[in-house]
């Protein structure tokens, strides 16, 4: 056997041979692992064999994981992501209030026919969860703080015109969950990174995305000023979720230079390594340190003179939930 191929001769694959799952192609023989020299009609066969047994596998796991009461998607609509029906064909929608209130927002269909929308819901189901209880619970903090404002929020009354600057926004979630509940204002992502897939954006005409880089003195300039020509009786409504370290400080630190009205709904992330002793000090006071650095945020960056909030929500599924609350006239 060692003889013909070696001398290259075409011997017809055996059973055994088209099992061997090892394989890198290479010329005329496609099992590198194998001691055998196929024939081209036996390497289609087998590649053919391997093809249909995955298929198989794969059909007979879908039916046996897919939700019997999530209907497929009809005709003409782009496929729904596997996560997000299998999250709305769930329990946790029914049980928890933010996936229940995700689930009922009269604005989610449009974001499910959106092609522009797939990428945006094409992750695992524990992270779109988070996800979504993340920015449902910015919007409920949104919600809280233009109450607190005397803004009115429905669509259907004239109130204050309100402009929405969502700081290290990533891809946007929050940003479109709160441009989509509040289409009469305005929504400005503002993030680092210029180079994300934001087609999502184009789902909402009061949505748009400004390169900014928070630690930049310049650049945040930039935004205080053009926030300075909003309208006269326009409301400037800074949001971040999850900043870390100092850049929970640098948005702090925006919002008071944002002049007018103006509101700041804030859920600190880490600490930051440059701020030295503030686990011991934490730790001394007998206290967790990352309500210790809310607080921290809540007494020493946000202004004085403003109404000051600190509250925590228990149904975001994550350990950073807390939100610092400012508000000035």
């Amino acid at each position: 056997m060692s003889a013909a191929v070696d001398s290259g001769v075409q011997i017809q694959a055996s059973n055994a041979a088209r099992q061997c799952s090892n394989f890198t192609y290479k010329g005329r023989c496609g099992y590198a692992n194998c001691r055998f020299v196929h024939d081209e009609s036996a390497r289609q066969t087998a590649l053919e064999e391997k093809a249909q047994a995955k298929q198989v596998t794969l059909s007979r796991s879908s039916a046996s994981t897919r939700p019997s009461d999530v209907p497929p998607p009809p005709e003409g609509r782009p496929s729904v992501p596997a996560s997000l029906r299998f999250l709305l064909g769930g329990e946790s929608v029914r049980s928890h209030p933010y996936l229940k209130k995700f689930a009922a927002m009269p604005w989610l269909q449009r974001l499910m026919d959106s092609p522009f929308c797939q990428k945006l819901f094409h992750v695992q189901g524990k992270r779109l969860r988070k996800e979504l209880t993340e920015a449902i619970g910015l919007l409920h903090a949104c919600e809280r703080a233009l109450r607190k404002h005397a803004v009115k929020e429905d669509t259907g009354s004239k109130g204050r015109p309100v402009t929405i600057v969502d700081l290290c926004s990533g891809k946007g979630f929050g940003s479109l969950v709160l441009a989509c509940s509040f289409p009469d204002s305005q929504v400005i992502a503002v993030d680092l990174n210029p180079n994300m897939d934001l087609a999502h954006f184009g789902l909402c005409p009061n949505l748009s995305f400004r390169e900014l880089n928070l630690e930049s003195a310049s650049t945040t300039g930039d935004l205080v000023d053009m926030l300075t020509s909003r309208p006269k009786d326009g409301l400037v409504l800074l949001v971040g979720v999850h900043l870390c370290g100092m850049l929970s400080i640098h948005a702090a630190r925006l919002f008071r230079q944002v002049p007018g009205p103006a509101a700041f709904v804030l859920a600190p992330c880490c600490l930051d390594k440059r701020l030295p002793g503030i686990k011991q000090r934490a730790k001394r006071l007998g206290i967790d340190p990352y309500v210790y650095w809310c607080l921290k945020l809540l007494i020493e960056e946000v202004p004085a003179n403003c109404r000051r909030e600190l509250f925590q929500d228990d149904d975001m599924q994550t350990t950073r939930n807390s939100f610092v609350l400012g508000l000035k006239s």
